[in-house]
């Protein structure tokens, strides 16, 4: 009962928020697949989405979206759910994470073979933040996460980069990412979550800038809340 209450919480927003997205404009090869289907379908632009849709890009390839008074462009390869462009408040967060924490399960780690290329974009903290190239949908979708915070939606793409984490245990493996979406739950002052998501980082294969960065991080947070609990 517990469990359904909270997934009933989590998802009246999605309802009350439901809304229609329109494709602006599309460069290169853009595809979308619309509510429950499995197909891939190419994307057009003037063609109107619903909020079950998923819009993935390709190389070289990039679609801009339009709902409400709003714009976003999804550069390319990267995946995003339509459903993740929403406003959340701080507490619709907190009981987000708390839904992941719930179902999430440790699963045996998968082999991918995924052949990925990091073009490195704007430093955060320390960490480069890429665009990566990849056939690899999870990494995709941490592109698309990516840039809907930059879109202003963070809260919604912390969501969305906890979702992929584990339903592609592989892509957890990948420093920058993590770190970006941990620098934003410090930034929010969700100190607890952040500092155990930094500490599950420390324990990646990390490169010196990063290794500052965490660690750096992990002394910050610690220290806010050892201060919480006098």
């Amino acid at each position: 009962m517990k469990l359904l209450t909270v997934i009933l919480l989590i998802a009246a927003p999605m309802f009350l928020q439901a809304q229609t997205f329109r494709i602006e404009k599309v460069s290169g090869t853009v595809k979308v697949q619309k509510g429950t289907s499995e197909t891939w379908t190419e994307a057009s632009a003037g063609e109107a989405l619903g909020v079950n849709s998923v819009i993935e890009t390709g190389k070289n390839s990039s679609v801009t979206l339009s709902f409400k008074d709003s714009r976003l462009t999804l550069k390319e390869s990267s995946a995003l759910p339509l459903s993740r462009i929403k406003r959340m408040s701080i507490d619709d967060l907190i009981l987000a994470l708390a839904m992941e924490d719930m179902i999430n399960a440790p699963k045996k780690k998968e082999e991918t073979k995924s052949k990925s290329t990091a073009v490195y974009g704007k430093e955060i903290n320390g960490a480069k933040i890429p665009i990566i190239q990849s056939d690899n949908f999870g990494v995709k979708k941490l592109n698309g996460a990516v840039q809907l915070a930059e879109a202003g939606f963070k809260q919604s793409a912390v969501v969305d980069a906890k979702d992929t984490y584990r339903k592609y245990p592989e892509v957890k493996s990948i420093p920058s990412f993590r770190i970006y979406f941990a620098d934003i739950l410090a930034g929010f002052g969700l100190n607890e979550e952040a500092y155990e998501e930094f500490t599950a980082i420390k324990n990646l294969k990390l490169d010196k800038k990063q290794e500052v960065t965490v660690s750096g991080q992990l002394k910050i947070l610690s220290g806010k809340l050892m201060k919480k609990e006098q």
